[in-house]
């Protein structure tokens, strides 16, 4: 990782900690979706296409969980990376949605970040932490995977391809090319649409 990248990352997880219970979730969920999103945009064909996907108001992709599913779905993050992303999304949305009050005691947060899979750091005092902990461990451990996910998947970003030849599609007249002996065809005239095969 560059210094500057490194630099501006350290600086994320100081502010992280530093996070109310409410707006820890919020703030993580929120680099971990510009990420996808910028893997998305490395990995699709670019232009308008992409666009209305992605960011367009109303954009199917535009949302945390699509995004999650969209690069699970095209390979671009792994198995792992799919559930503790699903995790960090739950847990964001049961403090989003919560009038207040909630914090990483609440049974039903404690439960959700004792799923998370991250490795912890060594010792038993790692192993006892407490959700929140736990909860900022996932954060960074995804932060790190996919900071330069983008990067990786430009190389293999789509291209438009041409799938069909223009010259192997269209019509032809019955009166200046018949159909070889045995092939089908496609009949359209003002009298309707016909399907057959050619015979001797």
């Amino acid at each position: 990782m560059n210094p500057d990248d490194l630099k501006d990352l350290s600086s994320f997880f100081s502010e992280l900690q530093q996070e109310t219970d409410r707006g820890l979730p919020l703030v993580a969920a929120a680099l971990i979706d510009e990420k996808l999103l910028e893997t998305l945009q490395s990995f699709l064909c670019p232009g308008k296409s992409a666009d209305r996907l992605l960011i367009d108001p109303n954009a199917p992709l535009g949302t945390f969980s699509a995004r999650i599913n969209a690069c699970a779905s095209l390979g671009l993050i792994d198995e792992f990376e799919y559930r503790e992303i699903t995790l960090i999304r739950r847990i964001r949305n049961l403090f989003a949605h919560s009038r207040h009050g909630l914090t990483f005691s609440d049974e039903k947060v404690v439960g959700l970040c004792s799923s998370l899979e991250s490795p912890l750091p060594s010792g038993e005092i790692y192993a006892a932490a407490g959700g929140r902990f736990r909860f900022i461990n996932a954060t960074v451990s995804l932060s790190l995977r996919l900071f330069y996910r983008a990067r990786w998947v430009a190389l293999e970003r789509r291209e438009a391809k041409t799938w069909v030849k223009p010259d192997e599609v269209g019509w032809r007249s019955f009166e200046t090319e018949q159909p070889q002996e045995g092939a089908q065809f496609i009949a359209l005239g003002l009298s309707g649409l016909r399907v057959g095969e050619r015979k001797t």
